[in-house]
Order: C-alpha cells, then sequence, then structure tokens
C-alpha cells in the first residue's frame, strides 16, 4: 500500500513548462509549470505544451478561467500518477497489500518519472484529438487525427511488426523497467534433485 501524499508526490515531479508565447492569458500555478524533478512534459513529446492545450480546451468562463485551466494541468499530472503507480506497483506479482510502500516509491521516486511523463503526453494527445476546437490543428502543424494516433501507437508494417514506436510502446517499456528495479525478479530453481 500507498499513501495519498506520495501519489500526490509523484503527481509534482514534472511540470508542464512556462509559455513560449507571449502574452499567454494566465498565469500558471508554479507546480503546473516547473516540476521536482526539473523535467518538462514536452520532453516527452513536443505537443505537450500549455499552448496546445489552452488551443484545444472550450472556452472558459472569465471569471474563474485562469483556475480552471490550471485545475485541468493539476487533473492531467494527477491522473497520469494515479495510473501509473498501481500499473508499476499493485499489478506485480511481488506486490504485497500489507507492506507500506511510500520509502520505497520515495527512495526510487526517479523511476517513475518516464512512465508519468509517458502517459501524460498520451493523455494531453488523446484531448488535443478529442477536442472540438477549430483553431487545433493551425497550433498542431497541421497534423491530422491519424498523424496524432500514430505517434500515439507506433507504425506496424503489414506483417504487424512494429517499425516505430509510439508513446503507447514507451510508456510500457518505462513501466517495466521501475516495475523491474522495484520488483527485481529472483530466480527460483523448481526441480527435482537428480542424483
Amino acid at each position: 500500500m500507498y499513501s495519498e501524499d506520495t501519489i500526490e508526490s509523484l503527481s509534482n515531479r514534472i511540470g508542464f513548462g512556462l509559455p513560449l508565447e507571449s502574452g499567454f492569458p494566465f498565469q500558471l500555478e508554479e507546480a503546473n509549470s516547473v516540476g521536482s524533478s526539473g523535467r518538462f512534459f514536452k520532453a516527452f513529446h513536443q505537443l505537450v505544451t500549455v499552448e496546445n492545450i489552452f488551443a484545444a480546451t472550450p472556452d472558459l468562463e472569465e471569471s474563474d478561467a485562469e483556475d480552471t485551466f490550471n485545475d485541468i494541468l493539476t487533473g492531467f499530472r494527477f491522473q497520469a500518477a494515479s495510473f501509473v503507480i498501481p500499473l508499476i506497483m499493485d499489478k506485480n506479482k511481488q506486490y504485497n497489500n500489507t507492506v507500506d510502500y511510500d520509502q520505497i516509491i520515495t527512495d526510487n521516486i526517479v523511476l517513475f518519472d518516464d512512465a508519468l511523463g509517458y502517459k501524460a503526453a498520451m493523455m494531453v494527445l488523446e484531448y488535443l484529438m478529442a477536442t472540438k476546437e477549430s483553431n487545433l490543428t493551425e497550433r498542431n502543424a497541421k497534423l491530422a487525427i491519424s498523424n496524432l494516433k500514430l505517434e500515439l501507437e507506433g507504425f506496424r508494417n503489414d506483417g504487424g511488426v512494429l517499425v516505430a514506436s509510439g508513446l503507447v510502446q514507451k510508456f510500457n517499456k518505462a513501466v517495466s523497467i521501475a516495475s523491474e528495479k522495484i520488483f527485481p525478479i529472483v530466480p527460483t530453481v523448481d526441480s527435482k534433485s537428480v542424483w
């Protein structure tokens, strides 16, 4: 088991960075712009920027638009952490629900960064694909939905062989690496004596 504080600290590891465009309409909360690791989500995919998320967001009510936008960014970070930690911890065969894993997670927190980054990138690309906003196409360098889907899922040839990895494959690899380091496979021999 692990605490809500551990999930919260994981969600604060990576930030969205500051807007690159001058005149961005909102002030971002520090937790959303700068993560405790010093890494940014756009390092996992170049389309994961606050400008693109803003462009994909439906019109916000003016009275609380800044808070709402910051809540959307916080939601991406928290949902990514809430999704990743059970994949790495709970779904491992060696996971024991009666053991407190908070200290183990804290000691190995950097192992979660790649999985968190790729999951948040996947969520943002899905958000971009699902938007009804008309200006999204121009803001994403004319990328079509099929291209975004390719970015997510990778490319397979006619024989079904993966030719180019997408975010899904990179995410799965990051989860696997973190899980193997936290729960190393202990070799066991289950055979009878031959003598």
